[in-house]
């Protein structure tokens, strides 16, 4: 009897782990949406090399909120959730700002991503509230996010750099096809997660 009573409390200690908001980890998610004001500001102002230093700083916490939340024993089911709508809202915003002011050829880029990420937002809102399940973003999301900055740095920095045209859309094939691989890994993980919900 004491067993399970043991159980049970830790089984509760670890479900109000997990639907906890504020933490450190969730903390740093929504720092790295607001940098994305301070970050349009700069590039409105011409000030490229600041706004390099914010988008620095978005990447990094892009990885720090997940290490923080481990390390801290703060993993739970809003910050899998917040992490990657932190990342998907700045790079949106970055990438709006970019095609409208800089015209750079990212609409295509653009309209795939927002068609993408809408998605996985309803399912992941979807999953959180009817089985109590979110997934973490996947290893190939997080290096899309950092390759993708790393992109859109490259087009934004080619004229005071002098960066070869080849290099941009070299480092634009890249960024697509990271973002088709991540892409084909959230839809296999998702399908085969409902197939296992069909067999209970």
């Amino acid at each position: 009897m004491r067993v399970r009573h043991r159980k049970r409390i830790r089984k509760k200690r670890l479900q109000t782990r997990r639907d906890r908001i504020l933490t450190l980890a969730n903390a740093i998610s929504f720092i790295r949406i607001l940098l994305s004001i301070p970050l349009v500001l700069l590039l409105d102002d011409n000030k490229l090399w600041q706004a390099f230093v914010i988008i620095i700083l978005i990447v990094l916490s892009d990885f720090l909120d997940g290490y923080v939340a481990r390390k801290a024993d703060e993993i739970t089911n809003f910050g899998k959730l917040i992490d990657p709508v932190a990342d998907k809202i700045c790079m949106m915003v970055v990438i709006i700002y970019l095609i409208i002011v800089y015209q750079l050829p990212f609409l295509l880029f653009f309209v795939i991503l927002a068609i993408r990420d809408t998605f996985l937002i309803i399912i992941g809102v979807y999953l959180m509230f009817s089985q109590e399940e979110v997934f973490q973003s996947n290893i190939s999301g997080k290096w899309f996010m950092g390759i993708s900055a790393l992109m859109m740095a490259l087009f934004m920095y080619q004229q005071p750099l002098h960066i070869p045209v080849y290099v941009l859309w070299l480092s634009y094939m890249i960024t697509m096809a990271l973002f088709a691989f991540s892409t084909y890994e959230y839809i296999r993980r998702y399908l085969r997660y409902f197939k296992t919900l069909d067999m209970r």
